[in-house]
């Protein structure tokens, strides 16, 4: 029985989306780490006891950055209510991140806007205290980030199939592997005809037994019965050097019998009258 062909159709498939989701990740990674840069990427940059204002949207949250962890040190007004927005601290996902010239940046403050709007905000820190505010929406929008999704979820799905194909092509190499030899009859019904026990199939059924098989169900073994040494049977001729037992040496008794000559034949060959008369009386 042949082996199915989807295994082998994952394993390529597999091989293929993670190749090129790879490929995708190793061309895009170069600018993807720029964009995360809050040096390069920023939407507010502060000094320590400076202020800004700057538009805000309530469909977008924002992060604030600064070169040493701890207190984010920053307000958030809203100019139209003067509302003070709610600062929290960043999840797992809005993690510290590592600029192009190998300068780490750290996650200190995370705030969604009440409002849609005009907002100021203050930098609390000492002096040289830089903070920096990003706008998470745009980095999400970011034609990289589209890219560099995409070549995340494709090695995963790559990665998956592989080891489903192995899978699926060590579980079918098995099964071909115990399939014994089987009918199929007038109906299509599939009916074994030999065990399926690794048995090995050195013979070809009768007529007889594939007729009960069809008929009757029968399951038929079809390996070749081992003969014992001891009823093996013997060579069919004497000289053979392989005849052995008593009926060798009966021959070998016969070949050392002399042949007896009559008496009555004369040296010349000729037979005398009483010779024949003896032979003839028996």
């Amino acid at each position: 029985m042949s082996q199915s062909v989807w295994p082998k159709r994952l394993l390529i498939a597999g091989a293929i989306i993670l190749s090129l989701s790879i490929a995708v990740m190793v061309s895009v990674w170069p600018s993807w780490m720029e964009t995360l840069d809050p040096e390069e990427n920023h939407l507010l940059k502060l000094d320590g006891g400076e202020n800004g204002t700057v538009n805000l949207s309530k469909e977008s949250s924002y992060l604030l950055f600064r070169l040493e962890s701890g207190a984010h040190n920053c307000t958030v007004i809203e100019d139209a209510t003067g509302t003070e927005v709610t600062i929290g601290s960043p999840s797992w996902i809005q993690s510290d991140r590592e600029g192009i010239d190998g300068e780490w940046y750290y996650a200190v403050g995370t705030f969604i806007p009440d409002e849609s709007g005009s907002h100021d905000i203050q930098n609390n820190g000492g002096d040289d205290d830089l903070l920096w505010v990003i706008d998470e929406m745009s980095l999400a929008s970011n034609s990289d980030s589209t890219y560099i999704t995409g070549g995340c979820l494709g090695i995963i799905l790559g990665g998956c199939l592989l080891p489903i194909a192995f899978g699926l092509w060590m579980s079918g190499r098995k099964s071909s592997q115990n399939t014994g030899l089987v009918m199929q009859t007038a109906n299509g019904v599939m009916i074994p005809i030999a065990p399926t026990d690794g048995a090995v199939q050195q013979r070809v059924p009768t007529t007889d037994e594939i007729w009960r098989s069809v008929h009757g169900g029968e399951v038929l073994d079809l390996t070749v019965q081992q003969v014992p040494a001891g009823d093996e049977t013997p060579a069919p001729f004497a000289d053979r050097p392989d005849r052995g037992g008593e009926l060798a040496k009966v021959v070998d008794d016969i070949e050392t019998v002399e042949e007896s000559v009559p008496q009555s034949i004369e040296d010349d060959g000729e037979p005398t009258e009483g010779g024949w008369k003896s032979w003839d009386e028996g």
